[in-house]
């Protein structure tokens, strides 16, 4: 089955596709209204079908196609059945059914398959020629290196990738990637049981651009190039992944390809072409770390959910360069086309001024800017629950290149993870895990949907003391001699297990935004650590600015200035029995986090 999200009359909607056996025209059928079509059919006495009247899910189709897959199996049972039903139905009985259940599909808006990720997780440095003829690299550790995209990076095919600020300079990159979207829940998946948790596949073009390599003090027009001072992992990521979070350059779809429906993942050709030239061809052979393995990589800390998107990484050349007179030429059209899954093909377009966030290319943008809701009102009004996105900011303290062999940058130091690693209550500890690192930070809430903010400190809502979990395990993986990536990334990856980022209740507001000077403690037992706000480098509003230069930030996200010197490490030996972390800052209140393993 090929499963499709799109707007029509400016609805989101949600269908499966059909080719019309006897003009060949493309339609998007949906299942709700095809059911009552083929109901209706069925009563009339001279069908023939009085006695057999169909039935699949009936009044309970979901609205929308995220909603669909976490039905899970039952749902896909029930669709596998009614587009069979409609195959055969519009093929020998009445295909007046198409027009009266479906549209054209050049006649709708393709929105991406999952419009509004939860996790939409890139791969990086996934195939053979990462790691080929470098005399560097004498071993690969086999675990994944890879980024979380925002929401507002999620395009359907046909809408433009839009490049603001310069973004486009000197020149832009992007690539064919295999994306698997799941299909069922789960924690602690076994490899072998993996693909039960796939519900079927998508094209995802990973669009980056230069802004953060640009905005480094003397760095502008140097490319993908960055200074000796830079070039510590965690600058070096978000300088990379930074230019692939920005809006609109995630382009995927244009369907959901159901995994019946693909023989083989690994043995797919895959070509990127820029209008209609080749650019580059591979195969989903090259694939170092599949599809089973990465799964249940992921669900050994954190859970995994109906909707979430995982792309797997060039297999090919990785970046392919677009020059500026390309970009800047409204001819141009990105396209990049996996066999068996589909082609997804997406023109090129330079804003130099602000993009209007109500008809904004995401439609996840658009969708909460004519929501009538694009601002919270009061700090009540949030909850951990409903944050969309999670950024972090690393190396943020005075003490940074000291502890951590940090340098003091210009540019603030932001990655970005999983909405779901926030939390407000006790703290289950995943059964891989070793030792933990505990640490007291400030987070700010943002309090509106807002791109390209000067004035940072007008986007937050409320501050709060958040607790936060690091899980040494990620650390304790890697074998030396390792690359700088697979040292680098365990600091981020530490954080990302379900809940490990507790935020304090109720948020506080503060009408000066006087964060600074005030007292940081954090105790289990009787171990305490004390710091200062004072010990940040850059504010909230720094790192709003920086960060919503590309990305727009979404009402209720989180922003942590991360952590300072004020830290706790505890051995597994330590939390075995369960202990309890007391956080505070003053005058923002307390937080309190009960940490336990898993046993279960």
């Amino acid at each position: 089955m090929r499963l499709a999200s799109y707007l029509l009359d400016g609805a989101e909607r949600w269908g499966f596709v059909v080719d019309e056996p006897a003009t060949g025209q493309v339609w998007v059928v949906e299942p709700a209204r095809a059911e009552a079509f083929v109901g209706r059919y069925a009563s009339i006495p001279s069908s023939g079908l009085v006695a057999s009247r169909p039935r699949f899910l009936g009044d309970d189709w979901p609205a929308t196609l995220a909603e669909f897959l976490a039905l899970e199996d039952e749902g896909m049972t029930a669709l596998s059945r009614l587009v069979t039903y409609v195959e055969r139905f519009v093929a020998q009985t009445d295909a007046t059914l198409l027009p009266r259940a479906g549209s054209p599909v050049e006649d709708v808006e393709l929105l991406a398959p999952v419009p509004r990720p939860r996790l939409y997780w890139g791969l990086v440095a996934n195939a053979p020629s990462f790691v080929r003829n470098k005399p560097g690299i004498p071993i690969v550790n086999l675990f994944p290196l890879g980024h979380q995209r925002p929401q507002g990076a999620a395009i359907g095919a046909g809408a433009p990738v839009t490049f603001r600020n310069g973004h486009h300079r000197p020149l832009m990159a992007y690539n064919v990637e295999l994306a698997v979207v799941i299909g069922r829940a789960g924690r602690y998946i076994p490899l072998e049981r993996a693909m039960e948790h796939v519900a079927g596949y998508t094209v995802v073009n990973d669009v980056s651009g230069t802004y953060y390599y640009d905005i480094v003090p003397g760095n502008a027009g140097r490319g993908y190039a960055l200074p000796e001072r830079y070039s510590d992992w965690l600058y070096q990521a978000t300088a990379s992944w930074g230019g692939k979070k920005a809006d609109t350059l995630a382009p995927m779809g244009p369907f959901l390809v159901t995994k019946d429906e693909v023989g083989d993942p690994y043995d797919l050709l895959m070509y990127t072409r820029q209008s209609g030239r080749t650019r580059d061809r591979a195969h989903s052979g090259a694939t170092l770390l599949g599809i089973e393995r990465v799964i249940s990589w992921y669900s050994s800390f954190a859970s995994l959910y109906p909707g979430d998107v995982l792309h797997f990484a060039t297999m090919g050349v990785d970046g392919l360069p677009v020059l500026p007179d390309d970009v800047a030429d409204p001819a141009t059209r990105l396209e990049v086309e996996i066999e068996d899954v589909g082609t997804l093909v997406n023109p090129v377009t330079v804003a130099d001024g602000p993009v209007r966030l109500d008809s904004h290319p995401s439609y996840a943008v658009r969708q909460v800017a004519s929501s009538g809701t694009p601002v919270l009102e009061a700090p009540d009004d949030w909850t951990a629950g409903s944050a969309r996105h999670f950024y972090t900011s690393f190396g943020n303290h005075e003490a940074a290149e000291e502890s951590d062999g940090l340098a003091r940058l210009e540019v603030p130091r932001f990655l970005n993870g999983p909405a779901s690693s926030l939390g407000g209550g006790p703290v289950d500890i995943p059964r891989r895990a070793t030792d933990l690192v505990l640490s007291i930070e400030l987070a700010v809430v943002v309090r509106a949907l807002a791109a390209q903010v000067e004035d940072g400190l007008e986007l937050v809502l409320g501050y709060a003391p958040m607790v936060s979990v690091c899980d040494r395990s990620f650390a304790d993986a890697v074998v030396e001699p390792a690359r700088t990536g697979e040292r680098g990334i365990p600091a981020m990856y530490g954080r990302w297990a379900d809940g490990f980022n507790v935020v304090g209740a109720p948020l506080v507001p503060l009408p000066d935004h006087d964060w600074r000077g005030r007292a940081m403690s954090l105790e289990v037992g009787s171990r305490a650590v004390s710091g200062s706000t004072s010990d940040y480098l850059a504010g909230p509003g720094e790192l709003i600015s920086t960060i919503s230069a590309m990305i727009t930030l979404f009402p209720g996200d989180v922003i942590t200035l991360g952590s300072t010197t004020a830290r706790l490490r505890l051995t597994r030996a330590e939390y075995e029995a369960g202990v309890v972390v007391r956080g505070g800052i003053e005058g923002l209140g307390q937080v309190h986090a009960a940490i336990s393993p898993v046993t279960r």
